[in-house]
């Protein structure tokens, strides 16, 4: 695991000099849980890795979108910190390797897992923040989430509200999601969403209800746009 995170570093361009905090963040809250040895998870990393990124993100967008309203800069910050587009960075960097879990979520296909990836960046965020301050915090900002998100796809980076935004613009009632099917043990659940779009109804896969509904509406947009 030591090898592992050392790659991690090299790839993300920074050296922790506290090695703690750097596992800290890779520990998902299932490994702590089945290694009662183990007194922490990243969930804590996360919160703190949150508010550094929503701090970061609407610094940016405000140097860069000088002549932006309020309302544009609000758009433009939700789809960045949006779960889609912090797993898609998160899976850029290989976090999902590196992520500490428990047996059950590791088999359960937990590493590629949407609501895991973004976690687990915004921990290591966090961490980096708490070892190396602003400076540091913000070049693995714009090196490894700005970076690969500015210029993405809007519509797929947000899947939920670009159909919502699509139904409204059509004239269609809001876009409906429900669960038609629920399997596995509690600790690695798998849900199907169906999400109904007028006469049209689209079906998605997840390990949690919401990773299952951007999964439907994601192949909503991609059919209907």
């Amino acid at each position: 695991m030591m090898k592992k995170f050392q790659t991690l570093e090299k790839r993300i361009g920074y050296r922790f000099k506290n090695k703690a905090l750097l596992e800290t963040a890779l520990t998902h809250p299932s490994f702590r849980y089945e290694n009662p040895d183990v007194l922490t998870d990243n969930q804590r990393l996360e919160f703190l890795g949150d508010s550094v990124l929503g701090l970061l993100i609407a610094d940016t967008l405000t140097k860069n979108n000088p002549e932006a309203a309020e309302g544009e800069l609000t758009q433009m910050k939700s789809v960045l910190a949006s779960g889609a587009a912090l797993a898609k960075a998160a899976a850029k960097i290989d976090l999902g390797e590196c992520l500490r879990m428990g047996r059950g979520e590791a088999s359960n296909g937990g590493a590629a897992r949407e609501s895991n990836l973004e976690d687990v960046l915004e921990a290591l965020l966090g961490a980096i923040w708490l070892d190396g301050g602003l400076k540091a915090s913000r070049r693995f900002f714009d090196r490894h989430i700005f970076r690969v998100l500015d210029g993405a796809e809007p519509a797929l980076l947000n899947p939920k509200g670009t159909l919502q935004e699509y139904a409204q613009k059509k004239g269609l009632p809001i876009p409906e999601y429900r669960v038609i099917d629920e399997s596995g043990p509690d600790h690695a659940r798998q849900y199907t969403v169906e999400v109904c779009v007028s006469t049209y109804a689209y079906r998605g896969t997840g390990g949690s209800r919401r990773d299952a509904e951007k999964n439907a509406a994601e192949k909503a947009v991609r059919s209907l746009l």
